[in-house]
């Protein structure tokens, strides 16, 4: 993963950013669902565009993956995505069933992955807005439900318009009964990503 842009205080940083975004996110979730679920962040690294896919690591499955744009004084593309039978079982815990129970994807399914999609992807947002000081508006979500490489394909000409690398955070969410994982892309154009490093470089100043 080509995170070099980033010297150890900024990857430090970064790691911080993710770890408050998920604790944002676990809380709404928590009282979304009724139930306690934590949020780890595993990892957080800058991976190029052309090697997205590949870091997804479901190339070969079906995804569910929740695209947003990103608008404000960061400009930039988010792309979330869950196996498929993983985020049936999110569902479950949404909607009150019992684990394995959810086997589709239905109006009612749809509209619940969206919305768990839009609480994730803006506790991060929120989390980097408050860290270093660049707010930010997502757009409404969009669903897809294919293999990942279709998805990939499908927002190529979206990325092409972006910058040259996404920051990745691989996210861990725990339940009492189960264990689920996805995968947060956020792809920032050139511009918003100069603006993140110069607004990291202010913060190790202490400006």
């Amino acid at each position: 993963m080509a995170d070099s842009k980033f010297n150890d205080f900024q990857r430090d940083a970064l790691q911080e950013m993710g770890n408050i975004g998920a604790g944002s996110a676990a809380t709404a979730l928590s009282q979304l669902l009724g139930k306690d679920i934590k949020i780890s962040v595993p990892a957080i690294a800058m991976v190029p565009i052309e090697k997205m896919a590949e870091s997804a690591g479901e190339t070969q499955g079906v995804v569910a993956a929740v695209y947003m744009r990103i608008f404000g004084e960061i400009q930039a593309r988010s792309l979330l995505i869950f196996p498929q039978d993983k985020v049936f079982l999110l569902l479950d815990l949404l909607m009150h069933r019992k684990l394995g129970t959810t086997g589709e994807f239905g109006e009612t399914e749809q509209s619940a992955i969206k919305e768990i999609g839009n609480i994730l992807i803006s506790a991060y947002l929120n989390a980097i807005a408050k860290f270093i000081g660049l707010n930010s508006v997502p757009s409404v979500p969009a669903l897809a439900v294919d293999m990942a490489d279709a998805i990939f394909e499908t927002i190529s000409a979206e990325l092409a318009e972006a910058g040259p690398e996404a920051m990745l955070i691989e996210n861990e969410m725990t339940e009492t009964l189960t264990n689920l994982r996805s995968k947060l892309f956020i792809i920032p154009d050139r511009d918003s990503m100069r603006k993140i490093l110069e607004a990291l470089n202010n913060t190790m100043k202490g400006a």
